[in-house]
């Protein structure tokens, strides 16, 4: 029995164990232990976004095997106004010692003179540690610990509308082809999905086929199997698939979240303002293992959350195997595929 799973049933018998605060969790340095947030799209939501925010800083829901706290935030694209998100942000951690990072992501709607400049040149070079393909670009990639966190600008030289291009499937090789041998997990973010499920079928990231099973094709060959998932956002809606052939049938079908082995994960964190419901995931990092939550709630301020999604990948032998339930899980979790017949 991992030691995880002792320290939630003792949390559990405290009767702690779906109201756990941060202090009461140990810190990275104490368990060993580490975790990530992703969340996508607030827009103009403040209001949901605030919440989101609130909930990642408290972990008011925390249901055992507990995560614990996010040592940083990736925000999948669409965080117009990028200023008045911003300050929600170092609102909800006011304090700039303790505040995990905020690694920002382009979204079609953050090209505007308003928004790109203050991304490029406030908040992205706040992130500490981030290394950056040019020095005024949005794409870059930090190391924490054995996990490397790599960012596309898919509007920019590495792509075009969404679509990440020759120079981008290049960049993004060589830095994953650079990546350390102590580097255990490679996750990689941009905002229009490969695998578009509920809206932007048409005009995601899949709008150019070729360049999209190339760059995914890339990602299976060049990271030597240690490339996890990718991070995106745009639908606004949840949903998440494992794909290994990108040309595959389910891969392609609408309906469909396809779970296949030796494949790599899209996650798509839907929205945490500008959607039906508020979604976060959380990824949770234990050495070699990985643990992967989604909480949502109800769009406005001051909803609860609830655990709607959890799946893990655990490397035995060398080999990593998914032990993951269907992405419709309960009623709560609003999905891609309810999303669309709820337009």
């Amino acid at each position: 029995m991992s030691l995880r799973f002792i320290r939630s049933a003792l949390l559990a018998c405290a009767g702690l164990a779906y109201a756990v605060s941060a202090d009461d969790i140990p810190s990275d340095t104490q368990s060993g232990s580490f975790s990530f947030a992703v969340v996508a799209d607030p827009r103009a939501e403040g209001p949901s976004w605030r919440n989101a925010l609130r909930e990642i800083r408290d972990m008011k829901t925390n249901p055992p095997p507990v995560f614990s706290p996010a040592q940083w935030i990736v925000v999948a694209g669409d965080i117009d106004p990028a200023v008045l998100r911003y300050a929600d942000y170092t609102n909800a951690f006011p304090s700039a010692q303790a505040r995990p990072p905020l690694l920002a992501v382009v979204g079609n709607h953050d090209l505007g003179a308003a928004d790109l400049p203050f991304i490029r040149d406030v908040m992205i070079p706040a992130v500490p540690g981030i290394i950056r393909r040019q020095p005024s670009s949005c794409d870059y990639y930090r190391d924490y610990r054995n996990v490397r966190m790599i960012v596309v600008d898919a509007y920019d030289d590495c792509g075009k509308a969404g679509v990440i291009r020759g120079t981008g499937l290049r960049w993004v090789e060589q830095v994953i082809g650079e990546t350390p041998e102590n580097i255990d997990h490679i996750f990689i973010s941009f905002h229009e999905p490969a695998f578009p499920r509920g809206r932007h079928v048409t005009d995601s990231f899949n709008a150019n086929i070729r360049q999209r099973d190339a760059f995914w094709r890339m990602l299976l060959s060049a990271g030597g199997g240690r490339v996890r998932a990718v991070l995106v956002g745009h639908t606004h809606s949840y949903s998440r698939m494992r794909v290994r052939d990108p040309g595959s049938e389910a891969a392609n079908d609408l309906s469909a979240f396809p779970n296949e082995d030796g494949g790599i994960y899209q996650i798509d964190a839907g929205a945490a303002g500008h959607g039906l419901t508020n979604t976060l995931v959380q990824i949770q990092v234990e050495g070699k293992d990985l643990f992967f939550r989604t909480l949502q709630a109800a769009a406005g301020p001051d909803q609860p959350f609830a655990e709607c999604d959890r799946w893990e990948l655990l490397q035995t032998h060398a080999k990593l195997t998914a032990n993951a339930q269907e992405v419709k899980v309960a009623p709560i979790c609003v999905t891609a595929d309810r999303a669309r017949t709820m337009r």
